[in-house]
């Protein structure tokens, strides 16, 4: 009698034991976990297998962003995280005035349950990691005047220069900075002044906003050249 009792109980047990180990025909699932880097503006979308996240402003300027997709994958299934129309590199429902792309490791795609990461590693999760950078704009212009030796144009702002050497045949002669990221100033300057020329800078200085990013940048800058009197 103790033994035809006894039978149930361990089936039982041993029904609870599959259960909790994802047997009897239940399936792991996997949350799908980002962590964003430097977001400073909102608007960028995260999309994965059907399911898009808005990514919010973080609670202190700086830090990290973490956010989970609502539904978990099951195991075996292939994601990929990506800005709502974009690739992994950017472009698509980015942040205002900034570009997010992923970390090299862990990858924005993989296989639940099958990719390694250092959540995983913890829990069954996935971990993705995208960082987010200014935009950068063009600083550009042209010389007019400067018939030979060079100059040298720097941005003060920045520290950015650019060498223009004189020329007789090609006026005005083109040249372009080093990029100005969305919200920095920008102040042009000869220094020094070339021999035998003064040269002065029009429409140099100023701040890389809204106006500037629509127009794609400042590229009006203007170096006028004349002979110093022997």
């Amino acid at each position: 009698m103790k033994f035809h009792l006894a039978r149930p109980a361990l089936v039982l047990a041993s029904s609870l034991a599959l259960a909790s180990c994802g047997g009897g025909g239940g399936k792991e699932t996997y949350p799908v976990k980002v962590t964003i880097s430097n977001v400073q503006y909102p608007g960028l979308i995260l999309t994965t297998n059907g399911q898009e996240v808005a990514v919010p402003m973080p609670a202190k300027a700086g830090d990290p962003v973490v956010v989970t997709f609502p539904k978990a994958l099951d195991y075996g299934t292939y994601y990929q995280v990506v800005p709502k129309g974009g690739t992994a590199a950017g472009g698509g429902a980015q942040p205002a005035h900034q570009n997010c792309a992923t970390n090299s490791y862990p990858r924005e795609y993989g296989t639940a349950g099958q990719t390694a990461s250092i959540e995983s590693a913890r829990t069954a999760a996935i971990e993705v990691f995208y960082s987010c950078s200014l935009k950068a704009y063009a600083l550009s212009g042209t010389v007019t005047g400067l018939t030979s030796g060079s100059l040298t144009l720097i941005n003060g702002s920045t520290g950015g220069q650019v060498t223009v050497t004189g020329s007789t045949t090609t006026t005005p002669i083109p040249f372009t900075l080093p990029a100005v990221a969305y919200g920095s100033s920008f102040s042009v300057d000869v220094f020094p002044q070339p021999d035998g020329f003064h040269c002065a800078v029009a429409n140099g200085v100023g701040e890389m906003k809204e106006t500037q990013e629509a127009a794609g940048g400042v590229t009006n800058v203007a170096v006028t050249c004349t002979p110093t009197t022997p």
